[in-house]
C-alpha cells in the first residue's frame, strides 16, 4: 500500500474524533445544533476516496452569506481551538432543520455526535 493511502486512512479511522472536535466547535458558536456524520462513513462504507461527511443542523434558518460565515468560523474553531488537523478529510453541511432534511432523506444512516 502506497504511504499516501496509508495516510489518508489513519485520517478516516479517526473519524470519530474529527466529528467530536467539529462539533464542540460547533457548539461553542451554536449551542442548540445537532451534529451528525452521514454519508459512506457512517454508513460503513469507506474508500481511500471518502471524505467525513459531517451535518451541523441549526436550530434557525440561515441564508446563503450567513451558513458560509458559519461553515468558516466552525472549521477554523476546530482547527484552531480543538485541534482538528488542517488535512483532515472532513466535510462539513452546516444547514437549517429544514434544509436538513434532505440530508436525511438520502443518507442510510445517520450517527449523531453529541
Amino acid at each position: 500500500m502506497s504511504s499516501w493511502v496509508e495516510f489518508r486512512f489513519s485520517h478516516l479511522r479517526r473519524w470519530r474524533e474529527y466529528a467530536e472536535k467539529v462539533a464542540k466547535a460547533a457548539h461553542d458558536l451554536e449551542p442548540n445544533a445537532e451534529v451528525y456524520v452521514i454519508g459512506g462513513v457512517a454508513e460503513d462504507r469507506i474508500t481511500v476516496l471518502s471524505d467525513i461527511d459531517i451535518l451541523i443542523v441549526v436550530k434557525r434558518k440561515l441564508e446563503g452569506r450567513e451558513k458560509r460565515e458559519l461553515f468558516k468560523k466552525i472549521l477554523i474553531r476546530a482547527m484552531d481551538v480543538y485541534g482538528l488537523p488542517f488535512d483532515a478529510p472532513v466535510e462539513l453541511h452546516v444547514e437549517d432543520e429544514e434544509s436538513a432534511k434532505r440530508f436525511f432523506e438520502l443518507s442510510k444512516k445517520a450517527i449523531k455526535i453529541e
